[in-house]
């Protein structure tokens, strides 16, 4: 999942902790029970098809369930419209038995083959879902997903009965049940199955717990699906997402207690007051802060040269304590028994003025002009960057500044040389920072074209255990070292909720947290973790 850095906030918050007491925050007595959320302006899609920033896939868990979904807490693997699967000895086959009641909210049943029509509809060639890469690990997806095989029959998704589907791996991938928890793989209604249906409707049909009831420019709000299989055990009537456009005011509202959910993302911080401040919820996130070129043109392409600039970066600066929480040289955060790896981790000047000579372009001389694209006002990292090159080569550098909902489009334009992107891993596992950087891969921003890299992810998926970290460690090496991704920090999200009043709503690294588990409690019960225990039964 993407997001855009948060810089300093945490900085701010320390300053704050030492400046300030502890007082209680009572919300205003509320006349239902509705969970309201805020968020900075932004186009928003509902097809789970092409969502991909982390505030889409936060929006989905209200609309949408698939196969398997998360535990808010842990994050294990749960039952979701399938209530129970079965797992072959070679671990290669996965049948998965779909609820009897699994109904969409205008009644109509979720059946298996319109997952199996989903996943191939995200495994189309035009269609360019920047997931489908995940689903490689399925018998024929990848052939026909770059559209080497064209018939459906050839991928291994078999419909077994109205209920039951039997999905066959090309071999045994330990990470597949987390994959499948991605919402992108949700079923969707086959009235929206033609290009833009979903988009223009609004997705107002859907599987998850909430549907949408109302929509404006500014509101959105969901109501219970009546139709859920779960729908019992609901907690709240309605959920009011409010976008705005002005930081500060949605500050405001967090203040006087009408939004009870935002980040320090979307809020502005000097404007919350000391009550709100102490529901500033710092949560270490599976995810990781870089900088990236675009590999596509010459003379980036050369590795050399991107090695040449790289080193130039004043990386203990733009790693420092002042601007990072947890800074690092490497892309996968840390997992238990995943190998060190060695990224850049400081600057040499001499080293980068070598390898850019090397490529034929001494002290930067005849290099075209380095374009940096930023989110405006967010130039902290681009000023270094620019600063750093045109003191020590003869170079030009050009911040390109787009407004904040135009960035990740922007991106996709790949008019640029260099960017920076937050990822989120959308699962436990290597492979969520590292599949992204295939050949073939529709999340590879960076344009990284390189058949060693693609040959040991392609190895690590037919071996288990160490053997298997081991190949994705040099992989992840391999992209470090050519000076394509460029670590700077791991992240933490910093979200302002009263969890004491808010019930089921649970800190955890991936920051999602899936709506159907929120409660408004009636004063502190503080009985969360303890209503957790029951979340996964059938």
């Amino acid at each position: 999942m993407l997001r855009q850095s948060i810089k300093l906030l945490f900085f701010l918050f320390c300053v704050w902790l030492l400046t300030t007491g502890v007082t209680a925050w009572q919300g205003p007595p509320r006349p239902e029970r509705t969970f309201t959320i805020g968020l900075a302006s932004q186009d928003l899609s509902f097809d789970p098809l092409h969502a991909h920033t982390s505030t889409e896939i936060q929006i989905l868990t209200a609309l949408y369930e698939g196969l398997v979904t998360y535990h808010p807490l842990t994050l294990e693997t749960l039952p979701g419209m399938a209530y129970r699967w079965d797992i072959s000895d070679d671990k290669t086959v996965y049948t998965f038995h779909i609820r009897e009641n699994a109904r969409y909210s205008n009644g109509d049943p979720v059946t298996a083959a319109q997952f199996r029509d989903t996943f191939l509809r995200i495994l189309d060639p035009k269609e360019k879902a920047e997931y489908s890469v995940y689903l490689d690990v399925i018998k024929g997806a990848r052939a026909f997903r770059e559209g080497r095989i064209t018939s459906p029959q050839t991928v291994g998704l078999r419909v077994l009965s109205d209920k039951i589907l039997e999905i066959t791996l090309e071999k045994p991938a330990s990470h597949f049940l987390k994959v499948l928890c991605l919402l992108n793989f949700a079923p969707v209604h086959p009235s929206y199955r033609e290009p833009g249906k979903l988009r223009e409707s609004d997705g107002r049909i859907s599987n998850g717990p909430f549907v949408i009831s109302e929509q404006t420019k500014e509101t959105i709000v969901f109501s219970p699906n009546q139709f859920y299989w779960d729908r019992d055990q609901l907690k709240i009537d309605s959920i009011q997402l409010r976008l705005f456009a002005d930081s500060k005011v949605l500050a405001q509202h967090v203040n006087s207690g009408d939004v009870d959910w935002t980040s320090l993302q979307s809020a502005d911080y000097g404007t919350l007051d000391n009550r709100a401040r102490e529901h500033i919820l710092p949560n270490p996130m599976f995810a990781t802060s870089f900088l990236f070129f675009v590999c596509r043109e010459k003379p980036f392409d050369d590795p050399r040269v991107r090695q040449g600039l790289a080193q130039l970066i004043p990386w203990n600066e733009l790693r420092s304590r002042e601007y990072s929480l947890y800074p690092t040289s490497r892309l996968v955060p840390e997992i238990p028994k995943y190998p060190v790896v060695k990224g850049i981790g400081k600057q040499d000047v001499e080293e980068g003025l070598k390898l850019l000579e090397e490529a034929g372009y001494p002290k930067g001389k005849g290099l075209p002009p380095i374009t940096i694209l930023v989110s405006r006002g967010n130039t902290l990292y681009a000023d270094m960057l620019a600063k750093a090159w045109e003191d020590k080569l003869e170079v030009k550098v050009v911040l390109k500044e787009v407004d904040g909902e135009e960035f990740f489009s922007a991106v996709g334009q790949h008019d640029y040389t260099v960017s920076s992107y937050t990822w989120i891993g959308d699962f436990a596992d290597p492979l969520a920072f590292l599949q992204m950087w295939t050949s073939d891969s529709n999340l590879n921003e960076a344009l990284y074209r390189n058949p060693t890299y693609d040959s040991l992810i392609d190895q690590s998926l037919s071996v288990i255990g160490l053997d298997r970290y081991q190949k994705l460690a040099e992989a992840e090496e391999l992209l470090l070292q050519e000076g394509t991704i460029l670590p700077i920090d791991h992240i933490a999200a910093f979200n302002v909720i009263d969890i004491d009043l808010i019930g089921g709503w649970f800190p955890n690294p991936l920051d999602i947290h899936p709506l159907k588990y929120i409660e408004i409690r009636e004063g502190k019960l503080n009985k969360w973790i303890v209503k957790a225990d029951n979340i996964g039964r059938n």
